[in-house]
């Protein structure tokens, strides 16, 4: 509640505007005066000033005009000053100025005071593209519904900041409040901290919007309501310059009433361009901004010149483990001048704090709420970048680096040329210092800095590291690894914050040193009715002759195996694969490698140090034949070669490839050379570097809020797991695997054939570890989580696949997993 004069300012609408050069600027103000009393008022002076964002008076003196307001009415008045080269405001540069008015009586009291911030910044569609400031911007963008975790749609200033912060970090530059105008300080601090926002009226009728006959959009008795809320918008917001974007609602079908909302925008709003998604290509909407629009769909949009910009207000449903193909969208994106980006769906999981009777805390959804037989949507709105209480999600590490704006490209490696390419729209390089390092197998080689950087937006140039000269050693690769940081710290950012990183192999590479087999220890074959046993100098290990299984294999007394490698095609169903009905699907898959029909099982002395077992099986999915061959060295090494071939060609995809086997659990220690620190899947692997990283075995389960396929690493040149004595198991990829290692199974993150509103708590760390060693596993998809499959090529399509990895047990007297993992060993080459 507030209390005004009799006479007082009942509005204003301030803007910063830009000349046709967007050198200068002009400050428009309309102030309306009302009068609360019967009698006309005395005799007021409104008064208009402005300050900069050091609190000093831009103006010369104030503009002023005199005011005299009849009873019981308002009046406006309107000013139009010149400024001369204002500091423009942008997302990039969110400079601020702002506005006092005024209401001073006759007596030269003043009655009242009013300010607002306001940013010189000019937004137009012109030419079929979306400028600020005459650039074509890109829109980097996120929807976000306010949410917290214990108060649901009340959200605290302090979790708006660390929102803000967090995209800031991130490269997000844009937000979409879907599907409602947000709490106003949300527009402040949007304003300060700079991010572009599309304000959207709370307008969604979506049970309606597909029927034309039922529809509100053409109804004219819902006209006056329609307009209520996009007026109410309008007035509420449009002193904000975030605001660059009207919306006029969501999913509420389209007709009249929302050719008479953009029209009354424009007449009250000029300045801002109006967007509505399912306007399409209809004229109320200056934005063609569709929702889900496949990758396909914008290449033929891109094909011809449009009058509009392309702008996604949705895409890439970030549900579950998801965010699929994202950089594919944006090689598209950056290569289109009409595709100017879009927005992610959606922010946060919407999730609620909650706790079990034992007291073990869990994030609740959907479908924990309601009464019974009422039906809910699960855990839809479980589909954020980050969580609840906004930690980061895998996924947006992957935004993160599809969003980056400085863009590096490779020259010529061998002379450490680059092309750095600035993608800001408004921001020179010369903020940022670059850091580049070399890296050898993992290991830290060389390092240097370049102070330097002066591109302009969407400039490049080609510069020259000052690389040292490497004589490649036998078996290592080598990285080279560019970073970009800033030099001084901005709200929100600190300095030596990284803002962008790029990864190349160099051109410098010598064979890894081949193992010498004549001085390898000497193995012996042993059998029984059950196995055929193999024992060597510090080692033995066993086959089981009735399911060709390594079910034991034992290092200086220490059992590495619970269960050895057997046969793998399925993943625990993520939310997209219950979207696209994977799960029924795919099912022939989900027991095929445990149900095969072993045929036999052969062993042969190849030589006195090397004995060669061969497997051959049925799967039972389409009768596919399966082979697998283990070379056993007497140095210990196990090459396992693994071939399918397939019957019925005409099955589903396979939703993996690969092998899985467990641990006891003491094998907690994990270390890998791939992709990571964070998992990483066949179409999410840009955010994802190649090194050496290290945690334990818990620390790579994800635990996503609906339980499901997590934690895989791709690109894995070799892991090893080792347990507290040093001991540990050595798997190397001839030559990368895809490869993930759980206290679970993956039965255990497994709904079965529907979700069941499963939680993390449900998950109970077993008494192994489960290492799946996998040529492949299917991309994650991410267009949507509700049809959309994983795009072709990032999935396995019925034929014959073979792979091969190495395995080695070890222990830490010897020489480190990576020394280990540069050896050759000759391939028996399968059946």
């Amino acid at each position: 509640m507030f209390s005004t004069p009799h006479v007082h300012i009942r509005d204003f609408f301030v803007r910063g505007e830009l000349d046709d050069d967007y050198r200068d600027g002009a400050l428009e103000v309309a102030v309306t005066v009302r009068n609360l009393l019967p009698q006309t008022s005395g005799n007021y002076t409104v008064q208009v000033d402005l300050f900069d964002a050091e609190k000093r008076s831009v103006l010369e003196r104030p503009l002023t005009a005199a005011v005299r307001v009849d009873g019981n009415s308002e009046t406006t008045w309107e000013f139009v000053h010149e400024i001369v080269a204002p500091a423009r405001w942008t997302a990039e540069t969110p400079n601020l100025y702002t506005a006092a008015i005024s209401l001073v009586s006759a007596e030269g009291g003043t009655t009242e005071v009013v300010s607002t911030r306001v940013g010189f910044r000019r937004v137009e569609v012109r030419g079929g593209q979306l400028l600020v400031n005459g650039v074509p911007i890109t829109m980097k963008g996120v929807n976000r519904h306010e949410h917290e975790p214990r108060t649901g749609r009340v959200v605290s200033e302090e979790y708006m900041l660390r929102d803000i912060e967090l995209m800031k970090r991130f490269n997000i530059n844009a937000v979409r409040t879907s599907h409602y105008p947000n709490v106003p300080r949300w527009y402040e601090l949007t304003d300060e901290y700079g991010l572009y926002v599309i304000d959207e009226a709370n307008i969604e009728s979506h049970g309606m919007e597909h029927h034309p006959d039922g529809t509100l959009a053409d109804n004219p008795d819902w006209t006056e309501a329609f307009l209520e809320r996009t007026v109410r918008m309008v007035e509420r917001d449009k002193n904000h310059p975030s605001v660059i974007i009207w919306s006029l609602g969501n999913e509420a079908g389209d007709g009249a009433n929302f050719e008479a909302t953009y029209a009354w925008i424009h007449g009250r709003d000029p300045s801002r361009p109006v967007q509505y998604e399912p306007a399409r290509r209809r004229p109320h909407t200056d934005i063609f901004a569709p929702m889900y629009a496949r990758i396909h769909h914008l290449e033929e949009y891109a094909a011809e010149e449009r009058d509009r910009p392309l702008i996604l207000c949705e895409y890439a449903h970030a549900m579950g483990n998801s965010v699929g193909n994202l950089q594919d969208y944006w090689d598209v994106i950056d290569g289109n001048r009409q595709l100017q980006g879009g927005l992610i769906w959606d922010w946060v999981d919407q999730g609620l704090y909650a706790v079990t009777a034992d007291g073990e805390e869990y994030w609740a959804y959907g479908g924990d709420f309601g009464p019974q037989l009422i039906p809910s949507d699960r855990n839809f709105l479980i589909n954020g970048l980050v969580s609840p209480d906004r930690q980061p999600n895998p996924h947006f590490w992957e935004v993160r680096k599809v969003y980056q704006y400085i863009k590096t490209r490779a020259v010529d490696l061998a002379t450490g040329q680059l092309r750095v390419v600035n993608r800001y729209d408004f921001t020179d390089l010369s903020r940022f210092e670059m850091r580049w390092s070399i890296a050898a197998n993992g290991e830290p080689l060389a390092e240097g800095r370049l102070f330097d950087l002066q591109i302009a937006p969407y400039d490049s140039a080609v510069i020259r590291l000052r690389l040292p000269a490497i004589e490649p050693q036998p078996g290592a690769e080598y990285f080279l690894n560019i970073e970009y940081v800033t030099k001084d710290a901005a709200p929100l950012v600190p300095a030596g914050h990284r803002v962008a990183w790029d990864q190349f192999k160099l051109p410098l590479h010598a064979p890894g040193p081949a193992a010498d087999l004549s001085r390898l220890p000497p193995v012996t074959l042993g059998e029984s009715d059950e196995a055929y046993l193999v024992t060597g100098d510090r080692f033995r290990l066993r086959v089981d002759r009735a399911t060709g299984v390594l079910s034991s294999f034992v290092y200086d007394g220490t059992e590495l195996t619970r269960s050895g490698p057997q046969p793998n095609f399925w993943r625990a169903p993520i939310d997209n694969d219950f979207g696209n009905d994977m799960q029924r699907r795919h099912r022939v898959w989900r027991r095929a490698g445990a149900e095969r029909l072993v045929m036999s099982v052969d062993a042969r002395q190849r030589r006195d140090n090397a004995v060669q077992i061969d497997v051959a099986a049925t799967i039972p999915a389409g009768f596919a034949k399966h082979y697998t061959t283990y070379t056993v060295y007497g140095s210990g090494d196990v090459i396992v070669e693994i071939r399918l071939v397939p019957g019925d060609t005409a099955l589903p995809e396979l939703p993996r490839f690969g092998m899985t086997m467990t641990l006891p659990a003491e094998f907690e220690h994990i270390q890998w050379y791939g992709r990571g620190p964070h998992e990483s899947y066949w179409d999410r692997k840009t955010g994802a570097a190649v090194g050496v990283y290290r945690g334990t075995v818990m620390e790579q389960y994800f635990p996503y809020i609906r339980p499901q396929e997590n934690g895989n690493k791709t690109d894995v040149r070799w892991v090893a797991l080792t347990n507290s004595s040093g001991v540990g198991l050595l798997a190397v990829g001839m030559p990368l695997l895809s490869v993930s290692a759980h206290h679970f199974t993956i039965d255990d993150f497994d709904e079965g054939l529907q979700k069941r509103n499963r939680h993390t708590y449900h998950l109970k760390p077993r008494d192994l570890v489960t290492l799946n060693l996998d040529w492949k596993q299917m991309g994650v998809g991410g267009d949507t989580s509700w049809g959309a499959r994983t795009h072709p090529e990032y999935m396995l399509p019925v034929r014959e696949y073979s792979y091969a990895f190495r395995l080695r047990p070890f222990s830490r007297t010897e020489a480190t997993p990576e020394e280990l993992s540069r050896l050759r060993l000759p391939v028996a080459g399968g059946q």
